[in-house]
Parts: structure tokens; C-alpha cells; sequence
């Protein structure tokens, strides 16, 4: 299965971390900077923001697990593989503008790929059919991500995401296709947000303007 691919890149990824420290060391510096953004706990912030990077890493391949069985659960697996698979791609076949070194902080980019691909599909369909693909919510991790990749790089990133599912998303008689399919008539369900997905004991949360 692909997401055991997937899940042996992270594996590696992390076990590297443990013997270089180079995300550990890089997220140290940019605590202060960090702190404008993010609300992050006084003690061991770093080691809050390294949980949270590996649980965030860690958890596409449930997200893409739990994608595909809706999908097949509901009758649009036809559809929404392409999603699927350009998401795993991100994982297995980074793309050029990635590092390539398969380190946890390379992963981070390629995990923010494949869970903004995910929350732009969404946001197509609650835009086109006013409920979303599927029931999922990583918004404010999402955004917590953009802020550890920096702004510049992380908007390149989303630039990236936006084109590829605009490519084939933007087409007008794609939204009379889904809306023929099986599960566009569904009820709707609960969102599922980042906590349930990650867990609920990660303390990083995005800093609310004043």
C-alpha cells in the first residue's frame, strides 16, 4: 500500500531528526519570532513544537486512509483518486522546489502539501456545493505550518497546491459531474477537526489578533 510507503519515509525521517537535531536546533532559533504568531508554552517550547510537527507529519497517511474509505464508502472513489494520489506524490515524488534530503523538516513541507491540497478541495466544494468533500478540518494547523516554513516559502507552497487543484477543479462541467455522483447527496457529518487528528495534547495554537 502506498501509505506504507509513506509511513517508512516518516519513519526514516524522524529517526534522522534523533541523530542530527536539524529541525530541533532551526526551531529553537525561531522561537522569539514564533512567540509574534503562535501561542507557545513557557517550558520547552521547542519540545511542544517538535510534537507538534511530528504529529502533524504523522498524520497523512490516516487522513489519506480516511479519505479514501469515504470515497468508497460513498461512490466517488473514481473522483477523488486523483486528489489522493497527487497528495501521496508529494510524499513518494517531492516535487523539484523541495529539499531532498527526506529529513523531518523536508517531510513538513511535503505533509503541508498534501493537507492544504486536501483544505483546497474542501473549499472548492463548500463554494460550489455549500458542504465540503470531506469531513475534515486542518485549518488552524495548516496555519500554524505556513508560520514554521516562514511565509515566503509556505506561500510558494500554497501557490503550488491552488494551481495544481485549480487544474482540474476549475472546470464548470466538473461541478455538474460531482454533483451526479453517489455521496454528493449524502447528510452531512461533523467536521473532524486537527485535535481529533492529531490528538488533543499538542499546546501550539495560532496567536489571535489583537
Amino acid at each position: 500500500m502506498v501509505t506504507l510507503g509513506i509511513k517508512e519515509t516518516i519513519r526514516v525521517a524522524l529517526l534522522q531528526e534523533e541523530e542530527s537535531g536539524q529541525l530541533r536546533q532551526k526551531l529553537a532559533q525561531e522561537v522569539p519570532l514564533l512567540r509574534d504568531k503562535l501561542v507557545l508554552p513557557e517550558n520547552e517550547p521547542v519540545l511542544a513544537l517538535m510534537e507538534f510537527v511530528t504529529n502533524y507529519v504523522e498524520s497523512v497517511p490516516g487522513c489519506l486512509h480516511l479519505v479514501t474509505a469515504l470515497s468508497k464508502e460513498f461512490g466517488f472513489y473514481d473522483y477523488a483518486a486523483p486528489f489522493l494520489h497527487m497528495a501521496e506524490d508529494y510524499f513518494l515524488q517531492p516535487p523539484n522546489a523541495l529539499p531532498q534530503d527526506g529529513g523531518l523538516e523536508a517531510l513538513l513541507d511535503e505533509a503541508f502539501l498534501a493537507h492544504r491540497l486536501l483544505e483546497e478541495v474542501n473549499d472548492h466544494h463548500i463554494r460550489q456545493l455549500q458542504r465540503p468533500l470531506v469531513p475534515l478540518d486542518m485549518t488552524e494547523a495548516n496555519i500554524i505550518v505556513h508560520h514554521l516554513l516562514g511565509d515566503a516559502f509556505a506561500t510558494s507552497l500554497e501557490q503550488l497546491v491552488q494551481f495544481a487543484a485549480g487544474q482540474l477543479l476549475g472546470k464548470e462541467y466538473v461541478w455538474d459531474q460531482i454533483r451526479a455522483l453517489p455521496g454528493s447527496s449524502r447528510p452531512d457529518t461533523a467536521l473532524i477537526s486537527s485535535e481529533q487528528i492529531m490528538g488533543p495534547k499538542h499546546s501550539i495554537r495560532l496567536r489571535l489578533s489583537a
